[in-house]
């Protein structure tokens, strides 16, 4: 899955693959772009969410909005922060 994004957004896409093997659950999904928001472009998040959930890129894009104005609960934020911690986000995050 990674393959088919830019080398700039593949080493997210395998942290995500990597924390969430069996899909990425709804209860984190709005938590992820809210703690990935500061790290990429708005059309660069929607791409990489969008190949990591299978969601079109245009609804994600409308969900990325929708966090930035109404964003989740700190602590569903820093659950999804520890679990991605162990699977790379500092790395990924060194990149932008």
């Amino acid at each position: 899955m990674p393959d088919t994004l830019p080398p700039t957004l593949s080493g997210a896409a395998r942290m995500l693959c990597s924390a969430y093997p069996g899909g990425m659950p709804d209860t984190a999904y709005f938590a992820v772009l809210a703690l990935l928001y500061e790290h990429f472009s708005d059309r660069n998040l929607a791409e990489l969410m969008a190949t990591v959930t299978g969601k079109d890129a245009a609804l994600v894009l409308n969900d990325i909005y929708a966090c930035a104005s109404s964003k989740p609960a700190p602590s569903a934020v820093a659950a999804v922060r520890n679990l991605l911690a162990r699977h790379g986000l500092q790395a990924v995050c060194a990149e932008d």
